[in-house]
């Protein structure tokens, strides 16, 4: 497995707004130049023991850019099996920061029983009929624990009824949504779009293939770009309103409605999660949506064996160091360090870094 690293915050504070945000990252991006030289059937093999973070999206990440590599495209049946395995991380990745992180930023409790539960019943591999059960466990955990109805009938609200909703603080996630509501962050300054095949071919495979560091510090049209739930949702209309008042609610908001139509998702995949295009010879790009953002893997095979690999997480979108999470803290309100390192923690837990991370406040 690939040592993780972490990310190291250094907040300037001036006594009463936080008054700028320094990145430094210890990830190791480029760790995953030890699969060059190797069989692509090894690769495949070997991608998701090195990758513990969202290993399943890995997977499918590499699967698909050695397929495209290969000029092959895969069947009905493998993209079912790989949008469900994104689909259930996914599910996964938000209970956690929903049942664990999140409560104890805001001073709820913690439901690990119930996150176990979850993880139980979600086995590496499932047939028809087990992905179907999983569906159905997941949603009567959402209905119970999450949003106290059924996931079609939240996302059938109105926006008078989801007032209530929230208002009504019958169950954590609103509670904790309202508390949110309660920071002001900068705007994001640019959102990653939905990078579909003409984008990756286009606009991502020549940067990648041009600039090294492109997986360091990858830019959107010369930009820093924000990229998971909110970059995905922001046009959904209640997500769009929560957008224009507050940043920070409208991230979690985001999840939400994300995390709602996840069982749907599991039972009958919409094949949209993956997306994969040749961009030369024995060259292919892969984007998958995680739970984090868009995973980009860009692979180039000279006959079977891997000759270049790269790979662009979300963290390096979000925590780029002009990017949403050093912009967003900017003028961000805060009377002492410690209302200053709330609002760090709680913008970094809403971007979600795939590492550890410490917040330094310099005074």
């Amino acid at each position: 497995m690939i040592a993780e690293g972490k990310l190291i915050f250094d907040i300037a504070w001036d006594d009463r707004a936080i008054a700028g945000a320094k990145v430094r990252s210890s990830r190791p991006v480029f760790a995953c130049r030890v699969l060059e030289g190797r069989p692509a059937e090894d690769v495949l093999k070997l991608v998701p023991m090195l990758f513990s973070i969202c290993g399943r999206a890995q997977s499918v990440a590499a699967a698909a850019a050695v397929d495209a590599a290969r000029g092959i495209e895969a069947d009905a049946a493998t993209r079912e099996e790989r949008e469900r395995a994104i689909a259930a991380e996914c599910l996964h990745e938000y209970v956690w920061r929903l049942f664990i992180d999140l409560p104890a930023l805001l001073g709820e409790a913690a439901r690990p029983g119930d996150l176990a539960d979850l993880r139980r019943r979600m086995p590496s591999e499932a047939g028809e009929a087990e992905w179907l059960d999983i569906a159905a466990d997941a949603e009567e955990l959402l209905e119970q624990r999450v949003f106290g109805m059924r996931t079609r009938d939240w996302l059938a609200l109105d926006e008078a009824r989801l007032a209530r909703w929230v208002d009504d603080a019958a169950l954590p996630a609103p509670r904790m949504l309202a508390r949110l509501r309660g920071y002001r962050f900068g705007a994001p300054r640019a959102f990653l779009p939905w990078l579909d095949e003409t984008a990756l071919r286009e606009e991502i495979a020549p940067q990648m293939a041009a600039n090294p560091t492109f997986a360091a510090k990858p830019l959107w049209q010369s930009r820093p770009a924000e990229t998971g739930a909110l970059a995905r949702q922001r046009l959904q209309p209640r997500v769009a309103r929560e957008l224009a008042s507050n940043r920070l609610s409208a991230r979690l908001l985001a999840r939400l409605v994300e995390l709602a139509a996840l069982p749907a998702q599991l039972r009958r995949p919409q094949a949209i999660g993956v997306r994969a295009v040749a961009a030369g010879n024995g060259v292919g790009l892969a984007a998958v949506e995680t739970a984090r953002g868009t995973l980009i893997h860009r692979i180039a095979l000279e006959g079977e064996r891997v000759a270049r690999y790269a790979i662009v997480a979300p963290t390096e979108w979000n925590f780029h160091p002009q990017g949403a999470f050093a912009r967003g803290l900017a003028g961000a309100e805060a009377r002492d360090e410690n209302e200053a390192r709330q609002a760090a923690t709680l913008l970094a837990h809403a971007l979600d870094p795939c590492v550890a991370y410490e917040v330094r406040i310099n005074a």
